[in-house]
């Protein structure tokens, strides 16, 4: 799945292109193709791979680079206000472009209950459903291909706070010097790109073999977002 390549970013994917799926086997007929390494690959509800070299045999020839994990660029904005006794801070944060390979579609639990995966799948050649999205247990392993490797961008709300501090006059008539309530929300906003099908485009996968610095963006069992809610006060005597 990954290539490292002179004069190309460290990362890359490297695997199959896929063009949805064989909806029936008139359909691969009609393709011309008329061998694979695999004949399970040709089969219908399958993914439909690319014939990228264009000689009608699916084969190793026809993988490609399919993306890598770097972003095209990372931003942020953040600010202060006040107005007469009330603040407000803000953290927007973003990242657009960059890649993840989705590992968890190479398990059945999340072929089987994750509607992203299996909501209008293939069906039968009558009920070909959206014509994108596979039967789960039939032709060539997704792993293997672009169907696992997703949009990473999002953009999150990181961070808001909004206080209210008591008139000092006040503050002292209670016996303090000073009284400020507040309240504050992490994530309160977050938002991935529509084709991601995971919890968290933001998840990485970085121990054991996936510690090497030639292996990026590969991603399971990652743990959603947290939004947090929090409400304070501050006072002083």
């Amino acid at each position: 799945m990954y290539r490292n390549i002179v004069g190309q970013p460290l990362v890359q994917y490297y695997g199959f292109k896929t063009d949805g799926v064989w909806l029936s086997q008139a359909d691969i007929t009609a393709s011309g193709i008329s061998n694979s390494v695999n004949p399970a690959w040709l089969v219908p509800g399958a993914l439909k791979i690319v014939d990228i070299d264009g000689n009608k045999i699916l084969n190793d020839n026809d993988r490609t680079i399919l993306g890598n994990p770097y972003p095209d660029f990372i931003w942020g904005i953040t600010n202060n206000f006040t107005y007469k006794d009330f603040d407000l801070s803000f953290f927007f944060q973003g990242s657009q472009g960059g890649k993840v390979i989705g590992g968890d579609a190479n398990y059945n639990e999340t072929k089987r209950y994750n509607k992203n995966y299996n909501s209008d799948r293939w069906v039968s050649p009558a009920f070909p459903c959206d014509g994108k999205t596979p039967y789960s247990t039939l032709g060539i392993n997704w792993m293997l291909t672009d169907y696992v490797v997703e949009d990473a961008s999002f953009y999150a709300l990181r961070e808001l706070l909004v206080g209210y501090t008591l008139p000092e006059k006040f503050a002292k008539k209670a016996g303090l010097s000073s009284l400020r309530v507040y309240f504050s929300g992490q994530n309160l906003f977050y938002h991935k790109a529509a084709s991601f099908r995971g919890l968290n485009p933001e998840a990485r996968n970085t121990g054991g073999l996936y510690a090497s610095t030639q292996i990026d963006g590969y991603q399971r069992g990652a743990f959603p977002v947290q939004k947090t809610l929090l409400f304070g006060i501050d006072f002083n005597f």
